[in-house]
């Protein structure tokens, strides 16, 4: 099954948009008026409708569960076999508080660290850990958000709320883009911010953003706004290694709709993909003289390069082994399960970009010879999600998929606020 190419530029405006009087109002009425046809085209598109109901849907349960689950108080008298006391109480639940001490766990405190602090500037060297793994740019909006608020989490947490309604916008929209039909999209959205480790999507940490980016990269290259994918996709280079991947994706997809007609601006454009990537190695090059720290640096962490199927592998020899200190382990191993062969059904199809990108991404990752936080990899791989939604259109197969997300997503959720190592990574 082929792409959709790009729509002509007059298939942009339908009815989905606005009524055309409501349109000519906004520009001859009043205020009133013009607010009235503003909230119209809001209210009447199709995407901006699934995101917003999505959105809400899924960060009501996420952030009650963060905010009880914070004020959960549990004694433990000590013994073997003794009853555990647990003291629970809502008097006196200062929200703000409760969610600083909640969430700045793990990663998200080298993230925190980078915001106000910086890189370390020193001589590159792998004697501790050191924060030049960790991209810049969602570190770097932190920053100027505290600019302005003047406080580090919960100022982190509502980047990463915003960053992730506008990522199911474009989702949806890039779903429509490749010519699948809107209950694929809105399904495909629903598996998305329900996945059980998208938790991530509401704390200080870059998946949000990423998600969005690539999201609105692929979006525009399905609409041939070949320059936005290539600006969109170089923010999503500076974000996450992996974002450098939709460079070979949507040349791919560029030569199946154009063939040999290539026009140079389009092919240039997208050639500013890695420019986020190459930024921040040459940044990394002046303040620790090695242009690839992001990489070696991740020796102390325990990962280093090797073929995708080491870590599948590890885990298919003791599969009984479910969790091992910071790693989930069947939950990341079937993660990365489910990505390579979404990845897999993509390419199939003949659907290059999506294809190209979810395999490409999940074999790089997995490639680090380490299982862990492979979940949190995958879950940003939005085309997956669109394959599972092609196959939840069976009613009872989405009744389970949709079942068993929004447990695991609970669950896992309980398990972060509670302070698990398992599900922090």
């Amino acid at each position: 099954m082929m792409e959709t190419p790009a729509p002509p530029a007059s298939a942009e405006v339908s009815d989905e948009d606005a009524a055309p009087a409501a349109r000519l109002s906004f520009w001859h009425g009043g205020k009133g008026a013009r607010a009235r046809a503003l909230w119209s085209r809001i209210a009447g598109n199709r995407s901006i409708r699934a995101a917003i109901f999505t959105f809400t849907f899924s960060r009501v349960i996420v952030l009650t569960i963060l905010i009880v689950g914070g004020q959960i108080n549990l004694a433990t008298s000590g013994g073997v076999g003794e009853p555990r006391e647990v003291n629970l109480s809502l008097r006196k639940m200062t929200i703000a508080r409760n969610l600083r001490e909640t969430v700045m766990r793990a990663d998200v405190n080298w993230y925190a660290g980078i915001a106000r602090e910086g890189y370390h500037k020193t001589d590159f060297k792998t004697d501790k850990h050191y924060n030049w793994g960790f991209f810049p740019l969602f570190p770097l909006l932190w920053r100027l958000a505290w600019n302005v608020t003047s406080e580090w989490p919960v100022t982190g947490m509502l980047l990463s709320h915003l960053f992730f309604l506008v990522a199911l916008f474009f989702v949806h929209r890039s779903a429509l883009a490749f010519g699948y039909e809107e209950r694929i999209a809105s399904r495909a959205l629903f598996y998305l911010a329900f996945f059980p480790t998208s938790y991530f999507y509401s704390l200080p940490t870059p998946e949000s953003l990423f998600l969005l980016l690539t999201a609105a990269s692929l979006d525009s290259a399905g609409r041939g706004r070949w320059l936005a994918a290539g600006l969109c996709g170089a923010l999503a280079s500076s974000t996450r290694f992996t974002g450098v991947l939709l460079l070979p994706a949507l040349v791919a997809f560029y030569w199946q709709t154009h063939g040999r007609r290539w026009r140079r601006r389009e092919v240039l454009s997208l050639c500013l993909i890695p420019v986020g990537l190459l930024s921040f190695m040459a940044y990394l090059q002046t303040i620790t003289g090695n242009a690839f720290a992001f990489k070696d640096v991740m020796v102390v962490w325990g990962r280093s390069i090797s073929i995708f199927l080491v870590p599948l592998w590890d885990f298919l020899r003791d599969p009984l082994q479910l969790t091992n200190q910071w790693d989930f382990r069947v939950m990341n191993f079937t993660a990365a399960v489910l990505a390579l062969s979404c990845g897999v059904v993509l390419l199939r199809d003949r659907r290059w970009a999506f294809g190209g990108y979810t395999l490409g991404s999940i074999l790089m990752t997995l490639s680090s010879i380490m299982l862990q936080s492979q979940a949190r990899y995958a879950m940003v791989l939005f085309p997956m999600y669109i394959v599972l939604a092609s196959v939840g259109e069976r009613r009872r197969v989405d009744e389970l998929i949709r079942t068993v997300s929004v447990a695991l997503l609970s669950l896992m959720t309980a398990l972060f606020a509670a302070y698990f190592s398992f599900v922090l990574s």
